[in-house]
């Protein structure tokens, strides 16, 4: 299994903390779900409990295996995970609804670029998907605020596209340019 900061081979204590995190996390979740399916905690019901704390367990896997292993792409799939655990909570424990919360799915991978550009190092790379997908986000979720309606968001992401359209011919061409 190669690590694809260095381009090393992971250690082996490196692949067994992995599998014994991913194991305890998974007898952990499991242990939580048991109880909360023997009703042991008021108001948590397998149906607002059992998909957002699997996709955090998941998650969390990702997330701790990633540090310990020095993976970007680990780290990265974990926010693909804990984002949408975290909006499945939000949504069954407090009054914010998906027509609220759903800005924050396509936010995802501004999220987890943001996060791992650290560890990766690529930051122009990041930064350009964390303002494309971050930028989408931040439109969209003008209109599940209720701040303004379709009639704009559409509109302005028509903008958008066309400003991403221009950008990227001018890159290409600069490239060609540089080719030359």
């Amino acid at each position: 299994m190669k690590n694809n900061i260095e381009d090393t081979e992971l250690t082996k204590g490196q692949v067994l903390a992995g599998n014994l995190i991913a194991g305890a996390y998974t007898v952990l979740c499991g242990l939580f779900l048991l109880l909360v399916g023997l009703g042991l905690f008021d108001g948590l019901t397998m149906g607002n409990t059992a998909l957002p704390t699997i996709l955090l367990t998941v998650g969390l896997v990702f997330l701790t295996t990633a540090i310990i292993q020095r993976n970007t792409v680990s780290l990265w799939l974990s926010f693909a995970f804990i984002v949408p655990a975290a909006v499945s909570y939000l949504n069954n424990f407090t009054a914010l609804s998906y027509a609220q919360l759903y800005p924050l799915y396509i936010a995802i991978p501004a999220i987890a670029s943001l996060f791992t550009m650290f560890m990766s190092k690529a930051y122009s790379d990041h930064i350009k998907i964390v303002i494309f997908f971050g930028v989408t986000a931040a439109v969209f979720s003008l209109q599940s605020s209720s701040v303004v309606g379709w009639g704009v968001v559409i509109p302005v992401l028509v903008v958008i596209a066309g400003l991403a359209i221009v950008y990227t011919a001018i890159k290409m061409n600069a490239s060609e340019d540089g080719d030359e």
